[in-house]
């Protein structure tokens, strides 16, 4: 009798929190838009991130991201990823190197 009550409020639990996901992702890929990133590598990356990344995690990348933007624009890939390994956990620079180099492979 009480996993019959209980299925209904797991349920709602569950679809909760995709919806808290699927926003999330959303807010990633227009972040990512935003930085200047092309629709496909947005879209392809938003999973990734939104899913692996805490919402601390993705701050500190929106702080790097504002500070790559104000930089010349032409940082070298080393000097990208120097920025990266000084300003982000090591969690986060992984998963952010992962999702762009899945996202590139894939086209």
């Amino acid at each position: 009798m009480c996993t019959t009550r209980l299925a209904p409020a797991a349920l709602a639990l569950i679809l909760g929190l995709s919806a808290c996901t699927t926003t999330k992702q959303a807010q990633v890929r227009t972040a990512l838009l935003d930085a200047g990133l092309s629709e496909p590598m947005a879209d392809c990356m938003a999973e990734p991130l939104g899913r692996d990344l805490s919402v601390s995690q993705l701050k500190s990348l929106q702080r790097v991201a504002k500070l790559a933007n104000t930089a010349p624009t032409n940082m070298t890939q080393q000097q990208v990823m120097t920025m990266l390994k000084r300003d982000l956990d090591p969690e986060t620079v992984g998963v952010v190197v992962r999702a762009g180099v899945g996202c590139f492979v894939r086209g």
